[in-house]
This record gives C-alpha cells, structure tokens and sequence, in this order.
C-alpha cells in the first residue's frame, strides 16, 4: 500500500500539466515590458493539435528574453498568463518583435473564464488583408480589465529560425514606442542606402580602382542581405507573400558571394595555399547550388545548410585575415577595417541564429559593430579617394613618360628599318663584285672544292638581304602584292622540286602533293615562293637525319590551304606564341640553339599578312611541327589590283646547299680511309655547320688524317673508337654541346690525354672559364684566323710530345718500379693518366707470362687493340708490342742489377722464352748485353 502510495504521490508532483507564471500587471507598470522570460512553450511535432488538445499539454519555461525557433516544420506554442492587478489600463497590446516571422497565431480568451478564445493571424507569409496590424511587425490588441486575468496562447510556425522578443505595451504608449522603432530602423535603412547611393556613384564615375569597385559591389549585396533580414526588401519587391520570404532569405544567402568577391581584392589571394583558394571558389559554388534547393524546395534543411554555409565563409575570411597578419602580407586597412566590423556583425548573428551564442552583449556588440561600421568606411571613404587620386596622378605621369618613351622607339625603329634599308643596298655591291670574281674562279679552277662553298654562303647571304629590304619595306608599309594571274600548280612544282636533292642527301623522306593538276589562281609568285621555301627551309633545318617531311596543298575556288609538316624536334608550347617574332629562335631541350637569323618565320608572317591570309601553327615537343597557311586567291578578294600575265617560272628556285645542313658530298667521304694506320696526326673535327667542317678540314688535310662529326654525340662516339691525337669542337651543337662534349672527354680514361680547341663564336669570358673549366686546352672565337688555327694545332701536338718523351724516359728508367707518377704537362699543372697507370700495372702482373700478348692486353684494358695502340702511342710513342716488351726489359735491368739472379733466369722471370731474342732486345734498349749491366751504367 506504502508503494502505491509514493508513485501516486510522485505522478501527482512530476506529471500534472506546469502551470504558467502570473505577470501582475499593476500601477507601477510602465509603458513596455518584456515579457519573454514568463512565457513558456510546447513542441507540436505533428502540426495538428488544436488549442484545446494544447491546453492539456505540458509546456517548459522560455528562459530568455531573446528566445530562439529553431530551423524546423514543427509548431511551437507559447503560453503567457496576464492579470490586471490595480493598472489604470484596459487595452494592451503584446507585439511578436520579429519582422520575419512566417506564421504566428495569436489566441487571446473573449471572456474572463479562458474557456472561449479569439484568433487573430500574422507573419509574412499571411496575406496583408488577413492581418489586423500594420506594417511587417505581428502585433495584437486585447482587453484586460482591472482584476481580470487571462491566459493568451501564440502558435509560431517557420521553416526558417528566429529570434523573438514578446513585448507587452500599454494602449497609450503602443503607437508612441512603436514611431520611435520605425524612426530608429528608418534612420539606419536610410545610412546603408546613401553610402550605397554615393559609391555606387563614386565607383561608376569618379574612383575606378579595381579594389574600390569591388568593395563596393560587396556593399550592394551585404545591403540587400540587411534588408532581406528585416524583411523590407522582399515586401518592396512583391506583394505576394512566398515570393517576398523567399526573395528575403536568397538576399542574406548570397552574402558569402560578397565576402569571396572582397577578400579576392583586399588580400593577396596568390599568396595563400592553393586550397584556400580552391575553398574560396568552393563556397561560391555552394551557394548558387544551395540558391537554386532553396528556390525549388523552400524547406527548413536547406535553409539552416544555407545559414551553416555563411557562418564558415565568416570564419573562412577571418582566418584568412589572421594568416595574412602573421605572415606579414600587405593589407589594405582602409578598406579591411570596416569589412571586417561589419562580418563580425553578421557573424555574432549567425552564431545566435544557429543557437551558439544567446548572451545579451551578443546582440549589443553586434548593433554597435553594424552602426560603427558605417560611420569609420565614411571617415577612412575620404583618405580612400585621396589615395586614389595620388595613384591616378602618378599613373598619369607613368602614362606621359611610357607616351615619350613610345615615341622615342618609333622613332628609333624608323632608324632603325632606314639603317637595314640603306646598309642592304650598301652590301649589294660588295656582293656584286664577290658573286662575278667567284664566277669566274669556277672556270679557272674547277677542281677546287672551297669556290662552291663561298657561292652558297654568297647566294644565302643574299637572301638574307633581300629578307631585310623585304621587311623594311613592310615596316613603311611599301611592300605591295604584284599579282598575276596564272597556272598555281605549275608555279608550285618546281619550288616544291628543288628540296628533293637535300631530302636525298640528308635520307629524309620528303612527300608533297596537290589536289589538282591544274588551278588558274591570282597570286603574287616572288611572296608566295618565299613563303613556301622559307617554311621548307624551317622543316628541313629542325627534322634529323632519316627524318620524314610533309607538304600538302589544296585549293579551293576562293583559296589556297598550304600545310607544311615535319617530325623534328618541335616547339614546346611556352615558345610558340614568340616564333614569328623577328630575331627569335627555337631553343632544344638541350640548349642547343639552331643557326640561323630568326627573321625567316618573321617574314612568312609579314608576307602572309600583305597577301591577306593568315598562318597557324600546331607543335608537340618530340613529335614535329605543322604549319598551316591560307591565302586568297580569287579574283573578288583582289578586285582593284592591277593582275597581270606570267610565265609560270620560279624566280630564283631554291638551291639544296643554299640550306643548312644541305650537304654537297657526305662528310664520311671526307673523312679519309677509316682505320688507316699512317704516321700523320690524327685530327677530329666535331662541327655542325657543314661548310664550316669543309673549311677546316681544307685547312688541315694536307698535314693531318681529319675524321668529321656532326655533333658532341657522334663526336664522342668517334673520338674513344679512334683515339685521335687532337680534337676542333664547336661549342653549339644539337644532341651533345661543346662543353658536355669535352666534360665527357676529359671522364674517361681512354681520351682524357687528347688535347681539344673549342670553336665557337660565344666569346665572352665566363663562356671561356667554363670551357677551360672542364678541361679544354685552348679556346678559339669565331671569326677566326686560319693560320691561328694552324699554330694553335701544332702547338698543342708539340706539348703532348714533350710529355710524350717524359713519359717514355721514366718508363725507360730501369731502376724505377713504379715511374708513372704525377708529372707536369705543359700547362704546368699536375697531370696523373690512370690509363698508364693501369697498362704499366696489368704488365707487371703478368711479367712471367711468356704468352701474354696484345689481344690479351687489350681485352683486359677494356679497349679494342686499335684503341690501345693509338692510346699508347700518343702517351709513350710506343705501339702496344714495343710498351710490353719494354716494360719487360725494364724489369729485367732492376733485378740483374740486385745480383741475385743469372741472365737466363732473369730472361725466364721477364716472359722471355728466347734467351738470345732477350739479349738482343735489352743491348738494343740498354746499349749493353744482359751480361754486362751491372745496374751503374
């Protein structure tokens, strides 16, 4: 009985439904009260209870003054009850403070038993002509007279979340309290659209800074964001209830747009990791997607997402801030001072919105923020603009001076294109008189092979002062198409014919074809031969060897489609935008850049444009390049022009060796009988430029064996296959330059002893320290002295004979068992050659060994015997039988003269099967028999 007892008691206490806390209203009220905190409230998560299924529930205290709806669909219902104790006051008013509430029932007794209740309707989503107040605020009147009391009910329903004050008013002074809030909310409205009247002026017509327009374009939808918070904005817009909540929230929802589009501008946005950046376009991202959920389905989940997402782009650009500060970027304080006040101000209702922050300075320190932001850009708007002008007056005076200085180099390139103009002609003449001479020379001397090398470089030189006068005259605007009409295919044919020779002499497969026999066009046959040879010209000079080059031409009845394609090196893509420019060349990957005067593709470009086509490129690192023109070539397009007649006969067809890398013989004829043993001095010549090698190898082919390569690779691979006494190498070579040519030279042991002159026409002196760095013996610029060339040689051949001698008289010391030491060359600097080094210690490992031969020497010195005898024989002046059988006699003499041993069984220690052989050979090494030397001779 004693249990039933206490769970009755504790349902009694735990489970009757809460009362609600009396507010005594009596002659000591004054004209408002909050009410708030003596209200309490219940969740109706189904949405279907009625009032008086309500007034059966239990309901919980509301705890603060500012009390918070959540983001949800569920219907919330508060409870106050009133009672007039002694006040001088029938009419009362209870005003809902939220102007965005989408629904609010108010539900007040019509009598004084609270069992008969009257229903009034408000909120933004209820259509003005069912409210019984006035303006975006919920308000509702009552009657309470003295000793009455009342219990009034409020049903709140929004998707979005609130925050709400409930404020009790006396009749009187409703109206009065009620100006003064529309005065207030009036006055701020007022600030926010004259700053953004008078920047929205400023940026249109008077400060067109970037960082200022953008900051301005923050403030126009920071200020909708504020009027769609006070629910002004959507109500100006439309009469229609959803539409204008709708447009209210969308407002403050794109606030993040703004906050992206300023700190892009007011931060060093580049400076900052790359995901914060990325985060930045993120952001924005979201927002639009979230805008568009929104719009489409106007529900509580997407709206809290929405209020979740303004929240982090606010710390976002904090923390962005913060980084910058603490890295020390540069910041326009200025402008960031006011933004920032004015997100912290937004921020601080975010987190009250969200339920973090309900603390009463929260809402102060965030109406104080807001105001003051206001008031501070106004202050700083006035340094602002005068800083804009100081930059603008100096912009001006930069503008001014960059003006001068512009027609400074106008003038200067007019000089400059009457100085190619006039020096061109000027080389006409000396041309003239080179081209006659040279002539007649080939009558004179048809067997001498340099006469046909001057021609070619005479006839390209001038080429390239006719390139010169071209482009001059383009630059005045003088160069004017000479058209005529004729047969296209048939101008084209020999043009295209002419590189056939130097496709065969350098095993490039070249395929051209047209796609008509026969094609009457207008055109001007000097432009169109020198565009279509210069890009052959470029195809041939950047594809190798065995390469494959590709020309196809099609016409059509308005113009003509030229493609030029090979498969050389190709242009990586940073270059390609600069190939048309005058004087540029195309760098390989290696460094190696292509001879040439970088005005050939100029000039295409410029023909092309007089011709009123156009030209493309297409490249591909490794895999070639394709070059694609378009010229007009009917007769519409050349209506007005003077067309003449024209026998269809190239002007000047294009000479194969006129070329770089045409060759007129190949250069392995050049090189002499390959592994002929003779006494001259064997000399490479590693030299790209083909006419260049045939001068230099006249100049020395009389004196010397002279083997030729083309490049550091193939030199490289020639010089440790042949050995050669002496090496002339160009500096810029494609595949392998100078520099990595004699670095790997001078690496390895079986050609570090060769001498090497560098050739090169880079003359300035850290370019000769590092040549001279990694090992070259002498460093010659081009232009150079033929007979300098001469000395030079000889004299390097002369100091390796010196040292030649030194090695063979310490390899001849019979007393020395270790003689190959450091020793000076002729530079006077220590030289230690590990490859002798190695030989004299591979000889005296196999001293005894009477069938150690010369196969056998070289297999274990890891060269071929050809490689063996020109290495010893450049060191020591030995060949590879005589370095053995010295060595052997050198022993020899050390251990007769120990006295320990008889000749015989010296002869036997030493590998000498022939006793008599033994003595012959250490009488003629000694000049005395084995039998004799006594060690002191």
């Amino acid at each position: 009985m004693l249990r039933n007892y206490l769970i009755i008691t504790f349902l009694i206490l735990f489970h009757l439904p809460a009362r609600s806390q009396v507010v005594r209203l009596d002659s000591s009220f004054a004209d408002s009260k909050q009410v708030s905190r003596q209200m309490s409230f219940f969740v109706d998560t189904t949405v279907t209870l009625t009032l008086s299924e309500i007034q059966k529930q239990d309901f919980s205290p509301v705890k603060t003054n500012n009390f918070r709806l959540p983001f949800s669909d569920h219907a919330y219902w508060y409870r106050i009850t009133l009672e007039n104790a002694g006040a001088d006051e029938e009419k009362w008013y209870l005003s809902w403070d939220n102007n965005t509430m989408e629904r609010v029932n108010f539900y007040v007794p019509t009598d004084g038993t609270n069992r008969r209740y009257h229903q009034e309707l408000g909120g933004t989503l209820v259509a003005e002509e069912q409210r019984k107040y006035l303006g975006p605020i919920p308000y509702f009147t009552f009657q309470l007279a003295n000793d009455q009391r009342k219990t009034i009910y409020f049903r709140a329903k929004s998707q979005r979340g609130q925050r709400v004050r409930v404020i009790l008013y006396k009749g009187p002074s409703f109206f009065e309290q009620q100006a003064k809030e529309d005065s207030r909310s009036g006055f701020i409205s007022g600030l926010i659209a004259l700053r953004l009247f008078y920047m929205i002026l400023l940026a249109f017509f008077a400060v067109r800074e970037r960082i200022f327009r953008a900051y301005s374009i923050m403030l126009i939808i920071r200020s909708m964001g504020y009027w769609g918070l006070t629910g002004d904005l959507g109500s100006f817009l439309t009469n229609a209830p959803f539409l204008a909540a709708l447009i209210n929230f969308n407002a403050y929802h794109f606030i993040p747009i703004a906050y992206v589009i300023a700190i892009k501008a007011l931060l060093p946005v580049d400076h900052f990791p790359a995901y914060a950046r990325y985060l930045l376009n993120y952001i924005v991202a979201a927002v639009v997607l979230l805008g568009v959920a929104i719009a489409l389905d106007y529900r509580w989940y997407w709206l809290l997402g929405s209020t979740w997402l303004v929240l982090f782009a606010q710390v976002l650009v904090l923390s962005l801030y913060a980084i910058a500060m603490f890295r020390k970027y540069p910041i326009d304080w200025y402008y960031s001072v006011p933004f920032l006040m004015g997100l912290i101000s937004y921020f601080f209702w975010q987190m009250s919105l969200l339920g973090i922050l309900n603390a009463p300075w929260v809402f102060k320190t965030s109406s104080i923020l807001f105001i003051s932001e206001i008031f501070i850009f106004g202050l700083f708007l006035g340094k602002i603009i005068r800083n804009y002008e100081r930059v603008k007056t100096v912009a001006q005076q930069k503008l001014e001076f960059t003006q001068a200085q512009t027609e400074k180099l106008r003038e200067l390139d007019t000089m400059k294109t009457n100085f190619f103009a006039n020096i061109s002609h000027e080389f006409r003449t000396p041309l003239t008189l080179l081209v006659g001479p040279l002539a007649d020379f080939t009558k004179k001397y048809p067997a001498e092979n340099l006469i046909p090398t001057m021609q070619r470089n005479v006839r390209r030189l001038h080429d390239l002062i006719n390139q010169l006068l071209d482009l001059s005259k383009i630059e005045a605007g003088q160069l004017k198409p000479m058209l005529v009409r004729a047969d296209l295919t048939r101008f084209l044919r020999p043009v295209l014919a002419s590189f056939e020779s130097l496709a065969q002499s350098r095993n490039i497969l070249f395929h051209y074809q047209q796609n008509s026999q026969e094609k009457e066009a207008i055109f001007d046959p000097d432009k169109l031969e020198k565009i279509v040879a210069n890009l052959l010209s470029n195809a041939f000079k950047f594809t190798p060897n065995h390469g494959r080059v590709e020309v196809s031409i099609a016409y059509s009845a308005q113009e003509l489609l030229l493609t030029v394609r090979d498969y050389g090196i190709g242009i990586p893509a940073a270059r390609l935008p600069h190939i048309f420019d005058r004087f540029y060349q195309v760098e390989a990957e290696d460094g190696y850049v292509q001879e040439g005067t970088g005005i050939g593709l100029s000039l295409v470009k410029e023909l092309v444009g007089v011709l009123r086509g156009n030209i493309e490129v297409q490249s591909e690192p490794g895999q070639g390049s394709t070059f694609t023109v378009r010229l007009p070539i009917d007769p519409e397009t050349w209506a007005g022009h003077s067309i003449g007649e024209f026998d269809v006969v190239p002007v000047s067809s294009p000479k194969e060796a006129d070329f770089a890398g045409g060759a007129s013989r190949a250069p392995e004829v050049l090189a002499g009988q390959e592994y002929t043993d003779n006494e001259l001095p064997l000399l490479l010549l590693v030299e790209d430029n083909h006419d260049l090698r045939i001068y230099i190898h006249s100049i020395f082919e009389n004196n010397y064996q002279v083997i030729e390569a083309t490049d550091g690779e193939q030199g490289l691979s020639k010089a440790r296959e042949r050995i050669p006494d002496l090496v002339i190498c160009d500096v810029m070579m494609p595949r392998l330059d100078g520099f990595g040519f004699c670095k790997e030279l001078k690496a390895d042991f079986r050609t570090s002893h060769i001498p090497v002159i560098m050739l090169t026409a880079k003359a300035t002196l850290d370019d000769r320290l590092e040549g001279l760095r990694l090992g070259a013996d002498d460093y010659l610029t081009k232009p150079f002295d033929r007979q300098e060339l001469s000395v030079r040689v000889e004299n390097l051949l002369k100091q390796r004979e010196v040292l030649r001698q030194k090695y063979s008289q310490e390899l001849a010391a019979p007393k020395s068992i270790n003689p190959i030491k450091e020793t000076q060359s002729a530079e006077n600097h220590p030289v230690r050659d590990e490859f002798l080094e190695k030989a004299v210690a591979l000889v005296e490992a196999h001293l005894a060994d009477s069938s150690f031969s010369v196969e056998e020497f070289s297999q274990a010195m890891q060269v071929s015997r050809t490689q063996l005898h020109r290495k010893l024989k450049a060191l020591t002046g030995q060949n590879s039988t005589e370095f053995v059988r010295n060595l052997r006699l050198r022993r020899a003499a050390a251990l007769l003269s120990t006295g320990e041993f008889t000749v015989s069984e010296v002869a036997y220690q030493t590998g000498f099967e022939s006793l008599s052989y033994f003595s012959k050979s250490f009488q003629e090494l000694m000049g005395v028999p084995p039998s004799g030397w006594t060690g002191s001779d």
